[in-house]
């Protein structure tokens, strides 16, 4: 049974992904089989994490 993956990422679920990575993740397993393109929620959530770790290593708190 294969299913056509016709749905893109949408750029909403892509800002969040980029802005809290862990929602990424969970955006990523819940439509890896529904969406065409999935992986770009894992991509995004991975650039906010690293984005994330290079602010805090200029800027400590």
């Amino acid at each position: 049974m294969t299913e056509n993956k016709t749905k893109k990422a949408g750029v909403a679920a892509l800002i969040f992904s980029f802005l809290i990575p862990l929602l990424g993740v969970v955006f990523y397993f819940n439509n890896k089989q529904k969406v065409e393109n999935a992986s770009a929620y894992l991509w995004a959530a991975l650039g906010g994490f690293v984005l994330g770790v290079i602010v805090n290593l200029i800027m400590p708190a």
